[in-house]
């Protein structure tokens, strides 16, 4: 294919991905399965527009990409309204992982009739949840804030857990004499310890060259700040600790410390993430080769391990792990019924294929399929599931920066967005009935998509759209002020 052609059907494949979101939306599932479908559509057994077969490649920009997707979900991160989750969410990542890639292990012996090793392998491969597929269903879903916390926290964690035992087992299948449990589970402690200095060092790092360096260009600190996610990463790696772990924890220092031009690099990022989702599945989707997923045994077994994953092996990590917890039982069956699998599984189903060791084909098409039917079940039926048990709640008023003066060197002010509930005091209070300070200023008024030119005579209605100008640091005295504490 010539060079001409290829960057014209990556256009074409990138419009259809973002243009196709709108259908997921409409027919109730993830996103990313019409991204995989996509890459599958252009790839070689299909169309065979793009012949894509190198495992190696594909796990190096799957890498590439969670990077950039874990380090956006933890700059969505708040800490204070998480850390009271982080145990529970831990303890999933680690034990529940286990126990999950066990129960797999245990189906897959006696229903594949792989050796232990294999068996074992093909666990910790499905083990996981996945950040991508959490971040991407859970973004926007009115969905209690202990069990959306406890999710994200989750499978921004457990990559680690994943990609160790993953390893692990892959190391017990190519070099059985050497491979010990007792020095991998000395790896474990050593990986988990050293990302986590590494994440907040480099976050550290981060926050203050970020507040403090005059940079030429505002358009430079988007580049910046993303540069310390890949650092975070090469440098965790290089001292053989997770790289994942000290990504997404890098982020979470960052975001929950002052950072200056924060919600143009909060964008920037998402836009990124958003980037990396499709280029990731269109990849992965490439990877595969659908006439050898119509293969008998391997539909059988994928569904088989499917409905063990979905039914057994996810519900019971979930209720042993969350024992020591408090969570109602409704929360613990949402919970259980999330964990969705996504590109990490696919991503760590290269690993055989790159190491070529027995069964690595059946393996990999095996995990695809599994997360196909994972994804498309669980995915689908999670909005439905967060109704039935009665776990969404209302959103509480936000307060969204919408402009930030980035042309003026370090921004002392911003115009914030903010709607008015429909049980707000100032409802049908005119503006110049409202004691508000002089430092603020109502510059619009947004009702019913029409802009309102406020002024002092202006009744205020409920849903209103205010564009407020104020100053940074006085933000949290303004949400005070229209949103006193009870």
């Amino acid at each position: 294919m010539s060079l001409q052609l290829t960057i014209l059907l990556i256009g074409i494949l990138l419009f259809a991905a973002v243009w196709t979101t709108k259908l997921s939306s409409r027919l109730n599932i993830p996103a990313l399965l019409i991204f995989i479908a996509l890459g599958m559509i252009a790839g070689s057994d299909i169309t065979g527009f793009i012949r894509f077969d190198d495992a190696e490649l594909a796990q190096l920009l799957g890498t590439v990409a969670l990077i950039i997707i874990l380090f956006e979900g933890g700059l969505q991160t708040v800490w204070k309204e998480v850390r009271h989750e982080l145990a529970p969410s831990l303890s999933l990542a680690t034990f529940g992982v286990f126990i999950a890639t066990s129960i797999v292990a245990v189906a897959s012996h006696y229903i594949l009739g792989f050796s232990w090793a294999n068996a074992f392998l093909l666990g910790a491969i499905v083990g996981s949840t996945d950040a991508a597929a959490i971040f991407s269903v859970l973004s926007g879903q009115p969905i209690r804030r202990k069990v959306g916390s406890t999710l994200e926290v989750e499978s921004g964690t457990n990559d680690p857990m994943a990609v160790f035992l993953t390893v692990l087992f892959l190391e017990f299948v190519t070099n059985p004499e050497e491979a010990s449990l007792l020095s991998g589970l000395g790896s474990l402690v050593w990986e988990m310890a050293m990302g986590l200095l590494i994440g907040l060092f480099i976050g550290w790092a981060a926050s203050t060259l970020i507040n403090r360096i005059d940079l030429s260009s505002s358009s430079f600190y988007p580049i910046m700040l993303m540069s310390f996610a890949f650092l975070s990463f090469g440098l965790a790696d290089t001292f053989h600790a997770s790289g994942f772990l000290a990504v997404y924890v890098t982020a979470i220092y960052i975001s929950n410390h002052e950072l200056v031009y924060r919600q143009t690099l909060v964008r920037f990022t998402m836009s990124m993430a958003h980037l990396a989702q499709i280029g990731m599945f269109i990849v992965l989707g490439l990877l595969v080769f659908p006439k050898q997923l119509l293969d008998v045994q391997v539909i059988l077994s994928s569904i088989a391990l499917a409905l063990i994953l979905i039914f057994i092996a996810r519900p019971l990590s979930v209720w042993v792990s969350l024992l020591p917890f408090r969570y109602s039982w409704q929360e613990k069956v949402f919970i259980s019924f999330a964990g969705l699998k996504g590109a990490v599984p696919i991503i760590l189903a290269t690993y055989p294929l790159v190491a070529d060791i027995e069964n690595a084909s059946m393996i990999f098409n095996i995990v695809f399929f599994t997360v196909l039917l994972s994804t498309l079940i669980q995915g689908s039926m999670l909005t439905f599931l967060s109704e039935r048990l009665r776990l969404n709640e209302t959103q509480t008023t936000a307060i969204h920066t919408v402009i930030e003066f980035m042309s003026i060197g370090k921004p002392n002010a911003e115009i914030i967005e903010l709607t008015l509930p429909m049980s707000h005091p100032f409802i049908g209070t005119t503006i110049s009935e409202i004691d508000l300070p002089q430092e603020f200023l109502i510059t619009a008024i947004i009702r019913d998509d029409q802009i309102i030119t406020p002024r002092g005579d202006t009744a205020l209605e409920g849903n209103d759209q205010l564009l407020l100008l104020t100053p940074k640091h006085r933000i949290k005295t303004l949400k005070r002020f229209l949103f006193p504490p009870a």
